[in-house]
């Protein structure tokens, strides 16, 4: 099952419309998704607006691909379960965000495992048939409790250095 969510802040039609249509073009029925106020509502694809949180933890645990937008509660719940995430940003441009910050944080996840980053709408239907085709299979890097070596090494540096 692909798992679709946009966040719990703002509307994100443009994410919410190219799944859709995506799932219409090739036949694939097994989406579901939050679609929170958006105007737009699916037609290939089971939708809620919004989720419990057990139930939103359920469908991340139970998806085989989550897709959503750059934000980081999104990512960390992919990296809690687990699960390979597709991201598209929010655009300032378009409406969907205050400002570009999901734009700049794509080139921070660009080629981690399990993470696929798609500009644009056309690389949104691109990575999702690549999907259906076994080519997205690698699982995204767990998160752990505990801060990595490297970043206990960047504090210490700090701390030493005031």
């Amino acid at each position: 099952m692909i798992f679709v969510t946009i966040g719990s802040m703002f509307p994100f039609d443009r994410l919410v419309q190219v799944v859709d249509r995506w799932a219409g073009h090739v036949n694939y029925s097994d989406v579901s998704m939050q679609i929170g106020a958006g105007t737009y509502h699916p037609k290939n694809a089971r939708w809620v607006r919004t989720l419990p949180p057990d139930e939103f933890s359920n469908a991340i645990r139970n998806c085989d691909l989550m897709v959503a937008h750059l934000g980081m509660g999104s990512i960390i719940s992919a990296m809690q379960a687990q699960k390979p995430v597709i991201l598209l940003p929010r655009k300032m441009q378009l409406g969907e965000a205050t400002s570009d910050h999901q734009l700049h944080g794509m080139e921070w996840l660009r080629g981690r495992p399990g993470v696929w980053i798609a500009e644009d709408e056309s690389k949104m239907e691109e990575l999702l048939s690549s999907f259906v085709d076994g080519k997205l299979n690698q699982a995204i890097e767990a998160t752990s409790q505990y801060a990595s070596v490297e970043m206990i090494d960047k504090v210490k540096k700090f701390v030493h250095a005031i």
